[in-house]
C-alpha cells in the first residue's frame, strides 16, 4: 500500500486527538451500553406484543436490529459503527434467511422462547426494517461518539 500523503495524515491525526496532541482511542463504556441494550429490549417487547400490527411487528423489527448493533458494540467495544452496523445486519438478514429454509421453525418447536431470538416467518418486510433499524443505530452511535470526542472548551465567565 503507497503511503498516505501528508495533508490526509495531518486530517486523520487532527479528527482523532485530544488538546494536547496525544491519540484519543473512542471507547463506549460498557455499563452504559448494557444499559442501552436493555431499555432497548424492554421498549422491544412492549412495542411488540402491545402495538397493534402493522405498527407493532414494524416497530419490534425495528428494535430487533437496534438490539443487535447494540450487542455487537457491548461485546466489542472500540469496534467503529460501520462495522457494528455491518456485523448486526448480518446476523439480523442471516436469521430471516434462516426463517425461509425451516431450520427456525424447528428449533422454536423444540424451545419457543427462541421464537423471540429467530423469529418464525420469513418475511422481505423485515429485511427493509433491520436495515432502517441498523442505519438508525450507525447514525446515534456515530454521533453521540464525534460529540464526546469533541474536545470541550472550558466555560468562561464575563
Amino acid at each position: 500500500r503507497p503511503p498516505h500523503p501528508p495533508a490526509a495524515a495531518d486530517a486523520r491525526a487532527r479528527r482523532s486527538a485530544d488538546d494536547t496532541g496525544r491519540r484519543v482511542a473512542r471507547v463506549r463504556r460498557r455499563p452504559v451500553v448494557a444499559l442501552v441494550l436493555a431499555l432497548v429490549v424492554m421498549v422491544g417487547f412492549v412495542v411488540a406484543t402491545r402495538v397493534p400490527d402493522p405498527w407493532g411487528d414494524v416497530g419490534g423489527d425495528v428494535l430487533y436490529a437496534v438490539a443487535t448493533f447494540v450487542l455487537v458494540v457491548l461485546v466489542a467495544p472500540r469496534v467503529r459503527p460501520l462495522v457494528a452496523g455491518a456485523v448486526a445486519l448480518g446476523w439480523c438478514w442471516a436469521v430471516e434467511a434462516l426463517q425461509a429454509t425451516g431450520v427456525a421453525a424447528a428449533v422454536n418447536d423444540a424451545v419457543p422462547p427462541a421464537a423471540w431470538l429467530l423469529g418464525s416467518t420469513f418475511a422481505v418486510r423485515d429485511l427493509v426494517c433491520y436495515l432502517v433499524g441498523v442505519a438508525l443505530a450507525c447514525v446515534v452511535d456515530a454521533g453521540v461518539g464525534a460529540r464526546s470526542a469533541t474536545p470541550r472548551r472550558p466555560r468562561t465567565s464575563g
